[in-house]
């Protein structure tokens, strides 16, 4: 009798929760998928460094948890009320409390093992697919074979059996402190607190905008340093939240001013409702936002780290092989001969950077370039900086051997010209150096001949950011800075080829004569975020290491932009769906005053419209200034040739559809509930 009682329970909450169930089954399907590939064979033998996926899903499996325990708890409890009569006719007919308990818990244990069971399948093929993505992102062929692991269900299990655990048990707390009168009258509380609380003034919703356009403001004038920024971020989590205490006194107050419009068509319907619906889930709607505007920001991050591995993770790395020696006669034998073991070689070139004891662009650049960073010298050697301790510069002839490998054109320069080849993104600021500094070598001012912005290894090897390209004549009179190599591979490097290489570097070894990176003050760039910077940089290594952290990084947050927006739309959408079941009489009362079958599906698709738009239209003003600085910031520090509003504008559209989808199922949902009435 107790089990068919559950069984049957839980059919009926299948059926009246499916969007529920469809989404605890979305993810489950997205943890046995994640956590497939934490054990993948597959993804090992691409990448034998699995730690930093390993510790990025962990990351988020972090959050998720937190997330899923609220929505069990929130949608559990939702049902309990939904259910309270139901429980208090069970008391009241002779059922143990502990029996009562019982029986419900063990409704949603079965439950969640349904949409963990419905997850598995689907959770395998989509790690087949997200494996296949890590191997066409690193150009590696991929057959697709069975690479099912135990483990991976087992962890996808425990982990929403722990969050079912935690969130059962603050239920089981309380309806053990409950009467048969406390669950009778269960259902009638939020219209008790709408009676109680409807004098709520509208200084949260005055206070809340004020401070929302002031965070705005600080966002968009890069105002913000990382500490206040931490502040003030807090402190608009908590403003959302008074934003909607507010809200609905607002709406309220507008009702009874009795203008004109309110009589026009249903709208006083349309705003009675809306008001009590956010009177009553004002915090749950604030929670709601911070999960679409974390969703939005998350979808984002994907989009600029996606574009980033497409189109700068070679770019920076444009040479197969490039070393560097602070040895400015070193010859590189031993790394060639190690080179030449583990692939073939086109071309190899060795040459010099040489410095004149000035530091005019550096000090420009420290100057009018955000986050760099000057060194101090703290006995002989120097702290961490952003560029060398003296302007870099490089003879002509080398200029066009390693233009010619790289398959750029030649350049020419006369006496007293010099060219200037920097990183595109920072192209303001090479205009301006040559309005406003005087560039001498070899005691002569020269002259601007042209600026050069190809991709040229400018992260540590041939310069910081930056490159002065002279005459061979004026490079003579010049003084040698630090030495490089650079090669051409025919093949593909082996995998032990940057390890050999790193043992055999001298770069950091301290010595009295040659000095190391340290004493000479060794510069690595700008850029950051993501930076390619080194004394041993191997193409196809890096590369791989580089696109495989990215795209970890990308899945990562797809995974939590996932989560986010499933878990708040299920709750938005199950609450409408049951007020379509607990308010029908109000729409049987609309239909008896005149209006037709298809006038109060209109009026349903206003009241759901505005219902979704208003927790949707207020991340997207928060996430829009807070993701348009971001993707700023983004495309500065890396040199992304792209515009922040394509970032944001990819995860809007993104978000809008599942949100979109969602709506769609609640508005048909709804219609379908008032006609069984």
């Amino acid at each position: 009798m107790f089990k068919t009682l559950i069984t049957r329970n839980a059919r009926r909450s299948f059926k009246d929760y499916l969007i529920y169930v469809v989404t605890m089954t979305i993810i489950s399907t997205l943890m046995v998928s994640f956590h497939g590939m934490i054990f993948s064979k597959d993804l090992r033998s691409l990448f034998s460094e699995m730690t930093v996926f390993t510790v990025l899903i962990g990351m988020a499996s972090f959050f998720i948890i937190g997330i899923v325990i609220w929505l069990v708890k929130y949608m559990v409890n939702f049902m309990m009320e939904k259910r309270s009569k139901e429980f208090g006719t069970y008391l009241l007919l002779g059922m143990k409390k502990k029996q009562i308990i019982r029986l419900f818990r063990r409704e949603n244990y079965l439950l969640g093992l349904i949409s963990a069971v419905l997850g598995i399948l689907p959770g395998f093929l989509f790690q087949l697919l997200f494996v296949n993505i890590f191997y066409t992102v690193l150009e590696t062929d991929y057959r697709i074979s069975p690479d099912f692991n135990g483990y991976a269900i087992l962890l996808s299990f425990g982990v929403l059996a722990l969050a079912y655990f935690l969130a059962l048990r603050t239920i089981k707390r309380k309806m053990k402190k409950m009467t048969i009168r406390d669950f009778i009258l269960m259902d009638q509380q939020n219209e008790k607190i709408i009676h109680e609380r409807n004098s709520l003034k509208g200084i949260f919703l005055f206070l809340s905008v004020v401070y929302i356009l002031f965070f705005n403001y600080l966002i968009l004038t890069s105002s913000l340093t990382l500490y206040t920024g931490l502040i003030c971020s807090l402190i608009l989590v908590l403003s959302i939240y008074l934003l909607y205490y507010g809200l609905s006194a607002f709406f309220i107050r507008f009702i009874q001013q009795k203008r004109p419009i309110i009589y026009k068509n249903e709208t006083i319907f349309i705003l009675r409702q809306l008001s009590s619906k956010i009177k009553t889930m004002r915090f749950t709607m604030g929670t709601l936002t911070v999960l679409f505007t974390g969703a939005l920001l998350s979808w984002m991050i994907v989009m600029m780290f996606a574009d980033f591995q497409r189109t700068q993770v070679k770019q920076d790395l444009p040479f197969d092989v490039a070393l560097f020696s602070p040895n400015v006669n070193d010859s590189f034998n031993e790394q060639l001969t190690t080179i030449a073991s583990e692939a073939k070689v086109k071309e190899s070139f060795q040459y010099s950077i040489y410095q004149n004891k000035t530091t005019v662009i550096n000090d420009y650049l420290y100057d009018h370039v955000d986050s760099t960073k000057k060194g101090k010298k703290v006995g002989k050697r120097w702290t961490n900086s952003t560029y060398f301790g003296y302007d870099t510069y490089m003879r002509l002839s080398d200029y066009n051997h390693l233009r010619k490998m790289l398959g750029y054109n030649q350049a020419s320069l006369k006496k007293g010209q010099y060219i200037l080849h920097g990183k595109e993104r920072l192209v303001k600021q090479w205009k301006n150096i040559s309005k406003e500094l005087k560039i001498s070598a070899a005691d002569q001012t020269l002259k601007l001949r042209k600026i050069n912005m190809e991709s040229f290894a400018q992260g540590g090897l041939n310069g910081a950011d930056y490159l002065i390209v002279v005459p061979d004549e004026t490079a003579k009179q010049l003084k040698p800075y630090f030495r490089l190599l650079v090669a051409d591979l025919a093949t593909t490097a082996s995998k032990e080829m940057q390890e050999k290489l790193e043992k055999q570097d001298q770069s950091y070894v301290e010595n009295d004569k040659l000095g190391d990176l340290y004493t000479m003050a060794y510069g690595h760039g700008s850029n950051q975020i993501v930076t390619t910077s080194g004394s041993v940089m191997v193409k196809d290594y890096l590369v791989k290491q580089a696109s495989f952290v990215v795209v970890s990084v990308c899945f990562m947050m797809a995974y939590l932009g996932i989560v986010f927006l499933c878990a708040a739309l299920t709750i938005l959408a199950v609450q409408q769906l049951s007020d379509a079941n607990k308010h029908r009489m109000r729409y049987q009362i609309l239909q008896q005053l005149g209006l037709s079958k298809r006038e109060v599906e209109k009026v349903v698709l206003k009241q759901l419209g505005l219902y979704y738009l208003c927790p949707l239209s207020v991340s997207v003003i928060l996430s829009s200034s807070i993701g348009l600085f971001a993707g700023e910031r983004f495309v500065y520090y890396t040199g992304v040739p792209a515009s922040p509003v394509k970032f944001y504008g990819i995860a809007l559209l993104v978000f809008s559809i599942i949100y979109l989808a969602y709506f769609l199922v609640t508005y048909i949902g709804f219609t379908r509930n008032l006609e069984k009435g």
